[in-house]
């Protein structure tokens, strides 16, 4: 059995509940609160802290987007990972931008906004003014980010886009992000999380 860490309001562990429901993978979640993450216990698993933490039998692995190229790589090889060099390319461009603009401007943002915690707002912004002009033209001619289907680099650069509206930002000022985030909860078995429903959800 695959047990997930995390918080429902992480976008970080929502990715890999995106991975894991779109594979109909059975999977416990357990909630690990800040507090939590400091226990002796959690720090034995992972000594960064940090969730989402993946762990399966003896196997434990940390980090959203490193899950996701275990799983993909695990279940989905070359349809979720990319299947030239060229689309694994492009699936990492995205993996990266992920972990560092995504990370470092809209979710920083939604952490200052929705949580109060006391962040560089002012770089948080530039980050993000910079980044989502970027991402949108680029959904703009196409549906998914990379290989023309859905792969690891939709579900890793998501979920912080789909919260923007707790981060301060209007979605709907970007309509090819809207879109494209509304496409990935129409997906069948998509695993709504708060403040991201499922397209078609009451």
């Amino acid at each position: 059995m695959i047990t997930l860490y995390g918080t429902p309001l992480s976008g970080n562990t929502h990715k890999v509940r995106i991975a894991l429901a779109l594979l109909g993978l059975p999977w416990d979640e357990r909630l690990t609160d800040a507090a939590a993450r400091q226990s002796d216990a959690f720090r034995a698993l992972t000594p960064m802290a940090q969730i989402p933490l993946y762990v399966e039998g003896d196997f434990s692995l940390r980090d959203s987007q490193a899950i996701l190229v275990l799983l993909a790589a695990r279940h989905r090889p070359g349809d979720w990972d990319g299947r030239t060099p060229e689309e694994r390319g492009e699936v990492a461009l995205w993996l990266s931008h992920a972990a560092n603009e995504i990370a470092n401007g809209p979710a920083t943002l939604r952490l200052a906004r929705k949580f109060g915690l006391d962040i560089a707002e002012e770089h948080a912004a530039a980050v993000t003014a910079r980044f989502l002009p970027v991402i949108d033209a680029h959904l703009e001619r196409r549906d998914w980010l990379a290989g023309g289907r859905l792969t690891i680099a939709d579900m890793a650069a998501s979920p912080y886009l789909a919260l923007m509206g707790d981060a301060g930002i209007d979605i709907a000022a970007w309509p090819a992000i809207h879109a494209w985030t509304r496409r990935i909860a129409a997906l069948p078995g998509f695993p709504a999380m708060p403040g991201w429903p499922a397209e078609g959800a009451a």
